[in-house]
C-alpha cells in the first residue's frame, strides 16, 4: 500500500514538493534550535555543538540509536572504552557519561577531530583523544573524503584515486598495539570500531590487545564494498574476531548497515 501511494505521489508530482517542504521545515527547526543538540540514550546524556546543519541533521535523525542503546546498555561503570573512528564524539561523549575510567577516542580526520575536541570540552567529558588512524603498521596514508562537511562519515583509507570528488587528506597511522604500549594506555574492555573498510587493518594492529581476556566486547561496523576494495571481506573480519576469542553475531543498524558484535 505504501508503495502504491509513493508511486501515486511521484506521478502527481507531490513527492518533490513534500520533500522540499520537509527540507524547509528542517531548515527553520535548525535555525531555531540553538548552538547545541542534547542526546539522551538510556541513562547517558551529552550535548553536541551544531554550527552546521549537517551536524544538526545527523543528530536529529540519529540512525545509530539502536546501536548506541545496545552498546551503552552493556557498558559497566569500570569499563575502559576505546572509540576507534570516533568522528565528532557521539559514542565517546555518551560513553564517558556511562563509565568511570577515561574513554580513549581515535579520529584522524582533522576537522572532525577538532569538533570532537570541542564536544569533549563542552561536556567536560573524561576523554583522551588521539588524532591517528589505527592500522596494521606505522606511517602515513591518504584519507579519501566522502563529503566536504564537518561530521561527515564515510571517509576511508581504502578509497581509490578519483573515486571521491572531495579530495584527500594525509593522516598519520599508528599500529594499535604499539600505541597502547608506547603511551601506556590501559587495556580496553570494550571497543567500538567504525573505519569504513579498514576494519581488518585495525584488528590486525590491535591483535595482542584484543586477544587479552580483559577485552570482553567489540562492536565493529563493517563496510562490505570498501572491504572488497581493500582485498578483504566481512567474513575475514569475523574470522579475526573469532581468532581473538570472541563469539561473533551479525547485527544491523536500522538503515541496514551491518555490524558485528563480538563477546568473550
Amino acid at each position: 500500500m505504501i508503495d502504491t501511494f509513493a508511486r501515486l505521489a511521484t506521478a502527481l508530482g507531490v513527492r518533490p514538493l513534500a520533500a522540499r517542504g520537509y527540507g524547509l521545515a528542517k531548515g527553520v527547526e535548525y535555525r531555531l534550535h540553538g548552538e547545541t543538540y542534547a542526546v539522551e540514550v538510556g541513562d547517558a546524556a551529552a550535548e553536541f555543538r551544531i554550527p552546521t546543519r549537517n551536524e544538526f541533521s545527523d543528530l536529529d535523525t540519529l540512525e545509530e540509536r539502536p546501536v548506541l542503546e545496545a552498546l551503552l546498555g552493556e557498558l559497566r561503570p569500570d569499563d575502559v572504552f576505546y572509540d576507534v573512528g570516533a568522528n565528532v564524539g557521539l559514542y565517546s561523549c555518551l560513553a564517558a557519561d556511562a563509565v568511570e575510567p577515561p574513554v580513549f577516542a581515535f579520529e584522524p580526520h582533522p576537522e572532525n577531530a577538532d569538533r570532537l575536541a570541542q564536544n569533549v570540552a563542552h561536556n567536560g567529558a573524561n576523554v583522551s583523544q588521539y588524532r591517528y588512524a589505527l592500522a596494521a603498521e606505522e606511517g602515513t596514508a591518504e584519507l579519501a573524503l566522502a563529503l566536504d562537511k564537518v561530521g561527515s562519515a564515510g571517509h576511508s583509507l581504502v578509497g581509490t584515486p578519483g573515486k571521491s570528488g572531495y579530495g584527500r587528506v594525509e593522516v598519520r597511522k599508528r599500529r594499535g598495539d604499539e600505541l597502547v604500549e608506547s603511551e601506556g594506555l590501559p587495556e580496553p574492555t570494550v571497543v567500538k570500531i567504525d573505519v569504513e573498510g579498514a576494519e581488518h587493518k585495525v584488528l590486525d594492529g590491535l591483535a595482542e590487545t584484543l586477544s587479552r581476556p580483559s577485552c570482553r566486547l567489540v562492536y565493529c561496523e563493517v563496510h562490505p564494498e570498501h572491504l572488497r576494495m581493500a582485498g578483504s571481506s566481512v567474513a575475514d573480519v569475523r574470522d579475526r574476531l573469532e581468532a581473538f576469542g570472541f563469539a561473533v553475531e551479525d547485527r544491523s543498524i536500522r538503515s541496514g548497515q551491518p555490524f558485528l558484535r563480538g563477546e568473550k
